[in-house]
């Protein structure tokens, strides 16, 4: 007699708490997935394309733009994600020509920064972020190492 009325006692409790639950709207209890959001204001680099190819600009893996040659974008026109950053200036067959890597605790400011540039063949390519690259593109050519 003991265990039915326990069972009537549990069946009861259930059933308050499925009345009381039912005029919950389930979709407010659902979170929705955010969407990818751009990098803070004023996080971004810069490249200067001192070289005679265009080159593709990717960001953790992902091409971004096209910088023409002989041109510099200081800042780069195309939003970036939110960093970590490895960069890649790539050349138009997709080779990886300059590589920099910009942690997400780096400290980027006026005088503080990250850089990476490329001595090739048909010039040179610099990738920075923070401090400014007072240089410039300045080619040195090293002819083994090549464009495309």
């Amino acid at each position: 007699m003991r265990g039915i009325r326990l069972i009537g006692t549990a069946a009861t409790v259930v059933a308050l708490l499925v009345a009381g639950c039912a005029g919950q709207d389930v979709t407010a209890l659902r979170t929705p997935a955010a969407p990818p959001t751009p990098a803070p204001s004023g996080e971004t680099f810069s490249v200067a394309n001192g070289t005679t190819v265009p080159v593709a600009i990717a960001v953790n893996g992902t091409v971004i733009e096209t910088v023409p040659e002989g041109t510099t974008e200081d800042p780069i026109k195309a939003p970036v994600p939110p960093r970590p950053w490895t960069v890649e200036a790539r050349s138009p067959s997709g080779r990886v020509l300059a590589t920099m890597t910009v942690a997400a605790n780096d400290y980027l400011s006026s005088t503080s920064g990250r850089i990476g540039s490329a001595d090739l063949a048909c010039g040179t390519i610099v990738l920075w972020a923070g401090a400014p690259y007072a240089g410039g593109p300045s080619s040195v050519p090293d002819p083994s190492k090549p464009c495309d």
